[in-house]
């Protein structure tokens, strides 16, 4: 789910048309819609815009944000580090590298997918699913295009079970 919701928010383009079906009016639509809630800057995309109450806490959540992708030798290519569509991507890779450990047969296979399985805790109650939710509601209220509104709210609901799973109090 993180990796489709990951390509769901990310811009428009042959990769996005390759996995999602549209027809070419659907297509021109979508990527007016895009450009309409996304790069008007109605909606922001980037998670630190609706979690940071200034610019110094900005600063820091972002530096944070990169030491988890560092943590894992990862770094974004061409946007923000708190990128919807990267945090998700972030959450895809941990779960997919928490899985390959538990797959192995070694000595350290336990503690490995331990470690992927508290960063997901940790950059899911610190980072996305702040964020993520907010995002979620803004697009619901400002769009009409069925997609972007039936995606959030799935995105919503997905997270909403995650944070059942991640909580805070877990």
């Amino acid at each position: 789910m993180y990796k489709t919701f990951s390509s769901a928010f990310s811009y428009p383009d042959e990769h996005f048309f390759n996995l999602f079906s549209f027809t070419d009016a659907e297509k021109k639509e979508l990527i007016l819609e895009y450009d309409r809630l996304f790069r008007a800057k109605d909606i922001w995309l980037y998670g630190t815009e609706y979690t940071a109450l200034n610019e110094f806490q900005r600063v820091q959540y972002l530096s944070d944000i990169m030491g988890f992708y560092k943590a894992f030798g990862l770094e974004p290519e061409n946007d923000r580090p708190d990128s919807l569509h990267i945090e998700l991507e972030f959450m895809h890779y941990l779960v997919f590298k928490r899985f390959h450990a538990l797959e192995k047969d070694e000595a350290d296979s336990n503690e490995k997918a331990f470690i992927c399985l508290d960063a997901q805790k940790k950059f899911f109650n610190e980072h996305l699913y702040p964020a993520a939710g907010k995002i979620a509601k803004a697009i619901i209220s400002q769009s009409k295009n069925n997609f972007y509104v039936e995606t959030a709210n799935d995105m919503l609901e997905f997270l909403e079970s995650e944070e059942k799973i991640f909580g805070r109090n877990t």
